[in-house]
């Protein structure tokens, strides 16, 4: 995609040759989920949601995104997808903040410091700190592996990575037998309620993998529920985003471009952001592909 489409645009060359190029923002959100019942990372304490926080804050997403993903993502705001009632772009938050004295600063005001000097940080009540990081094999969890640990090397936190395969790493979640893990999630409707079952109580083991529990969120999902859309509903989905960002249960990275390109000849493709059917909207320009048109 460098190459055939640098920045969202479709190079000179393939411009000459009358190539079609598309860039679209889909429904596409990376995340890494904090297990709330776990006594290290989850609880809604100051103490404990500094600690999340400060793990947020570790977190340099422009290095991830240009590093890993090759600039095909934008840093995400929200836990909603773009494409979907609830995303606004102009939302901003403390989400995507980069900060590593930020990150320190709130380590330290909590009592998560190295008591011992060894260079890593112990919790406030002086047992050792160490997160358990779920993750996978694969090429593309080993790199963002990578770039995870020299973020928390960089805030003295100690991190294992213990890899497993993802179904079996998705069981253990759903059974809340985890620390912390990173997956994906696209969305397949229209509402953006969808994407906010992941803090609903009600699902919890399902949807809601990081087993958050917060009856005033509760009743604003309950809400949009029963609200038509239009400005009272965006309302309730802003606060409900707040109250994420706020309690921070997940971290979310990114929303992922799907980037196509076609040769001059196809005619009526268009990239749907819900479904991959397509191929009922296409047809091939013969004359063109036989360079008579």
């Amino acid at each position: 995609v460098p190459l055939a489409m640098p920045g969202g645009q479709l190079a000179p060359y393939l411009v000459k040759k009358g190539v079609q190029g598309w860039r679209v923002l889909v429904p596409t959100t990376q995340l890494t989920l904090f297990n709330m019942d776990h006594p290290v990372v989850g609880g809604m304490a100051p103490h404990q949601v500094a600690l999340r926080r400060a793990v947020w804050l570790s977190m340099d997403l422009d290095r991830e995104i240009s590093l890993i993903y090759r600039g095909q993502a934008i840093k995400a705001q929200a836990i909603v997808a773009p494409g979907t009632t609830g995303y606004r772009a102009a939302f901003k938050s403390e989400n995507s903040e980069y900060s590593l004295a930020r990150a320190r600063a709130l380590l330290d005001m909590y009592g998560y410091l190295d008591r011992d000097g060894d260079g890593w940080r112990e919790q406030p009540d002086g047992q050792p700190l160490l997160m358990d990081w779920s993750t996978q094999a694969d090429p593309l969890s080993r790199q963002l592996d990578e770039l995870t640990k020299k973020a928390l090397d960089a805030i003295g936190i100690r991190v294992i990575f213990k890899p497993a395969a993802w179904p079996e790493n998705r069981k253990a979640v759903r059974a809340g037998k985890f620390m912390v893990w990173r997956v994906g999630s696209t969305a397949t409707g229209t509402d953006g309620k969808d994407s906010l079952q992941r803090l609903h109580s009600a699902a919890i083991g399902q949807a809601n993998l990081a087993r958050f529990k917060l009856p005033a969120f509760d009743r604003i999902f309950e809400r949009l529920a029963a609200l038509p859309d239009g400005p009272e509903r965006e309302a309730a989905f802003e606060e409900a985003k707040r109250i994420a960002v706020a309690y921070a249960p997940y971290k979310v990275h990114l929303h992922q471009f799907a980037d196509i390109v076609a040769h001059p000849w196809v005619e009526g493709y268009r990239r749907l952001l819900f479904w991959n059917d397509f191929w009922h909207l296409v047809d091939i320009a013969t004359a063109r592909r036989a360079g008579k048109g």
